[in-house]
């Protein structure tokens, strides 16, 4: 079987090489963009990342495809519709970083409401007084309001619990085992009313684009903390840099952005670039701003996830097991 990996770091290769030396495996370290177009004719199996966007049109160019599985939690780069229509099977990784990202969550909220990024900028100018400018604020006297309770919101909700916060959640399921402990589930609108650090964690889809936009913004408090871990484009940029230009936000954290790949692969160097990475640059130069490069999964441990989690769907499938990895499938054999 013919398979093909793209976006993979330079330093996992000879991992991916050794597990899977049993199988034609052609490795990429760019993107899907990157490959010739003979390489993508034989592929039968890809695996690919991100920033990987599986279009119908780039899809129609793997004649042979069979699988394509995303060392990622998120799909909303592949599409979907085009692969049920053509019989191409979708696998994931449903869990390799939840407690990864709620706890890159969490850094980001104390780190804000503690202002400890222009302390840090002041402390680098010989600037040691104290004044109101680094006053910081008590987490158990603010109301932390979490969009998304699955594995990695609940976990941030629990951290929440535990710095003695008041916890909101919002979804469309309810855990029990979250009410249980404290949290309380309302509306969207009332979370977003009454929270003082309001944190993401939703799938990226067509409801939930720009789910954070002006008028949700409205509803927030003057003084709010806002931290996206989730997708770029759940949060409209322009509505977003609007508002902070306006003194809407106390603090704000962002792992993911729109376009952020724009700025993750560089592809500004081939002059592509857009308002939104403008807005974003400047953002990140404020004291109450922390932008990230969509690396809150980013540790050791996730990474072995994905290494193994990977090597056990692509074996699974050349070898027929799909009861194996039942558990992986976005679109699954009919």
């Amino acid at each position: 079987m013919n398979v093909l990996f793209t976006s993979v770091p330079q330093e996992d290769v000879p991992f991916y090489q050794e597990a899977l030396k049993d199988l034609s495996l052609k490795i990429y370290t760019t993107d899907v963009s990157k490959v010739p177009e003979n390489e993508l004719k034989k592929a039968e199996l890809i695996s690919v990342f991100v920033y990987d966007k599986l279009t119908e049109e780039l899809l129609s160019k793997m004649p042979r495809l069979k699988l394509i599985h995303t060392r990622s939690v998120g799909f909303d780069h592949i599409d979907l519709d085009y692969c049920k229509k053509k019989g191409i099977l979708v696998t994931h990784i449903p869990a390799y970083s939840p407690e990864s990202v709620a706890e890159h969550t969490f850094a980001m909220i104390l780190t804000l409401v503690k202002r400890l990024k222009r302390i840090e900028d002041r402390v680098k100018k010989l600037n040691f007084s104290q004044d109101s400018e680094i006053l910081a604020r008590e987490l158990n006297r603010l109301t932390l309001g979490v969009i998304g309770t699955g594995r990695i919101g609940s976990r941030v909700a629990m951290y929440g619990l535990a710095f003695g916060m008041k916890v909101l959640c919002y979804d469309v399921v309810k855990r029990e085992d979250l009410k249980e402990k404290g949290c309380v589930y309302t509306s969207l609108d009332e979370l977003l009313k009454e929270s003082d650090v309001i944190s993401l964690h939703v799938p990226y889809t067509k409801e939930t684009h720009h789910m954070i936009n002006e008028e949700r913004i409205s509803l927030m408090k003057d003084g709010v903390y806002l931290i996206n871990t989730a997708r770029g484009k759940v949060v409209d940029t322009d509505a977003l840099y609007r508002a902070y230009q306006r003194g809407k936000f106390s603090g704000l954290g962002l792992d993911v952005f729109e376009d952020e790949e724009i700025l993750i692969l560089k592809k500004y160097t081939e002059g592509k670039a857009t308002d939104k990475n403008l807005k974003i640059l400047e953002l990140a130069c404020k004291d109450n701003v922390i932008i990230t490069p969509h690396i809150a999964y980013y540790t050791d441990k996730s990474l072995e996830r994905i290494r193994e989690e990977t090597v056990k769907v692509v074996k699974a499938f050349v070898k027929g097991d799909l009861e194996q990895i039942k558990g992986n499938f976005v679109v699954g054999p009919s």
